[in-house]
């Protein structure tokens, strides 16, 4: 490992999970951490991401069958203990959980005194989270090497996101078809409503770097109410990320890379 990687991270006491430089984040930022799963295999680790998760949670862990679906699970809920406690210098088994009628996790009001709000995603290998202050916020991950059939766009995509893909190379046709999912995601989660949102009723453009988002008047929404990340963490995975605002906050991606109870390292 190279100096900077070195200098970058920030160890945490591993009793504890509490950090010497405790991070911040900012009312105008959004910090997206990711975990490889596969990575995580450390026996004392797991114990201790198993002590900190509640009762609930371990039932959760516990009802996949698949010993990878268990240990994704259990990365994934020690991940986000992990960062709420690395911003909150709360205790991580600490945090109390609700959800809403779609199955959106947040934490209980007035659990914590910092208006802290959250998403979670998961695909394949990869874990990862996602944090703002005071407004909504989906995240998605994908694994975009995996095998799909594109034609299903024809029957979720909006008109114009299907004409898009459409009129794509063979070559890049499966990435930007994940491009458009992971931003249709991010958006339904944001708005913590599921598939009760058609997939049909709004549709993204893209345009290099520019991403707008056009809604069906039946949903009741807003284009300049929101903004958009797309990025891609690592290879072969893409992310996206929607946020709310009302205060026309210009929004700065953070983007760290982690193991729960180990470090972070912010990435460039």
């Amino acid at each position: 490992m190279d100096l900077y990687n070195r200098l970058m991270k920030n160890h945490c006491n591993k009793d504890t999970g509490h950090f010497l430089n405790r991070p911040e984040l900012k009312s105008d930022e959004i910090h997206f951490f990711y975990t490889r799963v596969d990575e995580i295999r450390n026996r004392s680790l797991l114990d201790r991401y198993r002590s900190v998760i509640s009762e609930a949670e371990k039932k959760k862990v516990d009802r996949y069958i698949f010993e990878k679906d268990q240990h994704a699970c259990l990365v994934t809920r020690a991940l986000l203990r992990f960062v709420l406690s690395a911003y909150t210098h709360e205790d991580p088994e600490s945090f109390e959980f609700v959800e809403n009628d779609f199955g959106k996790l947040r934490l209980k009001p007035g659990s914590i005194d910092m208006p802290i709000n959250f998403n979670l995603s998961h695909s394949s290998e990869m874990t990862a989270c996602a944090l703002v202050l005071d407004t909504q916020i989906g995240l998605d991950v994908e694994n975009y090497s995996r095998k799909i059939d594109l034609g299903i766009a024809d029957r979720f995509f909006s008109t114009f996101e299907s004409e898009h893909l459409g009129n794509c190379s063979e070559i890049e046709r499966q990435s930007v078809f994940f491009d458009f999912w992971t931003l249709k995601e991010s958006y339904i989660k944001a708005r913590g409503m599921g598939l009760s949102i058609g997939l049909d009723k709004f549709g993204f453009k893209m345009d290099h770097s520019n991403i707008s988002i056009q809604f069906h008047e039946s949903l009741n929404d807003f284009p300049e109410l929101w903004q958009f990340f797309k990025f891609s963490p690592i290879k072969n995975y893409k992310a996206a990320i929607s946020v709310r605002s009302c205060l026309k906050i210009e929004f700065k991606l953070h983007l760290h890379q982690c193991i729960p109870f180990d470090y972070i390292q912010n990435l460039p």
